[in-house]
C-alpha cells in the first residue's frame, strides 16, 4: 500500500492486489467545495495510475449534499468509466442519510456504464472484491 496523497479529510492510497486499486480514506466531514476538489483528485490518480478499482473507505465521511452527488453522477461516474474503472467499492458511512443517498446517487449510473457496484461493512471484504472475478453479466 503505497501513499498517494493525504491531508486532514482524506487520504488516497494505491495498492496492486491483483489489480491495480485506490482506496480513498475519508477522516472527517467535508464542506461541498473540498468534496469536490478531492474527487477530482481522485479521478486524476484513476487515470494517471490506471485505476481497475476504486474503495471509498465512507466510514467517517459525514453527510453529503444532493448537489454534490448529483455533480458525481452526472460528470464524475462517466469520466470513472472512460478512465476504464471497472469496480466501486463503498465501505458505508456511519451516516444514514449518507448511505441511503449515495446508493441511490450511484447505483443507475454505475449500471448502465458497466461498472460494478457493492456495498460492505469492513474494508478487508472490499479489498478481496476489488480484485475478484467479474461479475459473467459485468461488460468490460
Amino acid at each position: 500500500m503505497i501513499l498517494l496523497s493525504a491531508n486532514p479529510h482524506v487520504s488516497f492510497y494505491f495498492h496492486n492486489i491483483g489489480c491495480r486499486t485506490l482506496e480513498a480514506v475519508w477522516s472527517d466531514h467535508v464542506d461541498s467545495g473540498y468534496f469536490r476538489i478531492a474527487i477530482l483528485l481522485g479521478l486524476s490518480l484513476v487515470r494517471q495510475h490506471q485505476i481497475d478499482s476504486w474503495i471509498a473507505d465512507d466510514r467517517r465521511l459525514g453527510p453529503l449534499n444532493t448537489e454534490d452527488l448529483d455533480w458525481v453522477r452526472a460528470e464524475i461516474i462517466p469520466a470513472l468509466a472512460t478512465s476504464g474503472l471497472r469496480r466501486l467499492a463503498v465501505i458505508e458511512s456511519e451516516d444514514r442519510l449518507n448511505r441511503m443517498l449515495v446508493d441511490e446517487a450511484y447505483t443507475t449510473p454505475l449500471r448502465l456504464l458497466n461498472i460494478e457496484f457493492r456495498h460492505f461493512a469492513d474494508v478487508q471484504s472490499a479489498r478481496t472484491w476489488a480484485c475478484g472475478p467479474k461479475a459473467p453479466w459485468a461488460g468490460k
